[in-house]
């Protein structure tokens, strides 16, 4: 018996080794959250990114008149506005949703500007086609906003 004694001891040791260092589990740490101050926030970036939302229809029958000038006064004037309140949005979110909404976003800018050179060269077809793309990332936006 006084053999397996040193054997036990370390049997033992390894067992409190083992459980002391399962409990602080770094997996266990709570999920980050919004507090109430950025639910305020984003949903008041929010209701504004709606109000540019409805104004795309108003793009839309522009192009389908082919009133460029509308177009484009459209796209510089009211939705002028678009990548500050995108950006402003974006930062107020938890920092993966922040790197998705941000490359959106991005697309979003770069179809506006192909739109705008579509309707600068009076190019129906492809002002159509970037229309439908500025829809789709603007959609796509707002599917990544937390539902508050």
């Amino acid at each position: 018996m006084l053999r397996f004694r040193p054997f036990l001891l370390s049997i033992l040791a390894l067992i409190m080794v083992f459980l002391v260092s399962c409990s602080n589990s770094p997996g266990m740490t709570q999920a980050p959250v919004y507090t109430p101050t950025q639910i305020e926030q984003i949903q008041r970036y929010q209701s504004g990114l709606l109000t540019l939302r409805d104004r795309l229809a108003t793009l839309d029958l522009s192009i389908q008149n082919q009133e460029w000038t509308d177009v484009r006064s459209l796209i510089h004037g009211p939705l002028g506005e678009l990548r500050l309140r995108m950006n402003n949005l974006s930062r107020t979110l938890l920092p993966e949703a922040q790197t998705k909404t941000s490359q959106v976003a991005q697309d979003l800018y770069g179809h506006l500007n192909r739109l705008d050179e579509a309707a600068q060269n009076a190019d129906s077809v492809r002002a159509k086609q970037f229309y439908r793309d500025v829809l789709n990332d603007f959609d796509t936006f707002l599917s990544l906003i937390p539902k508050m």
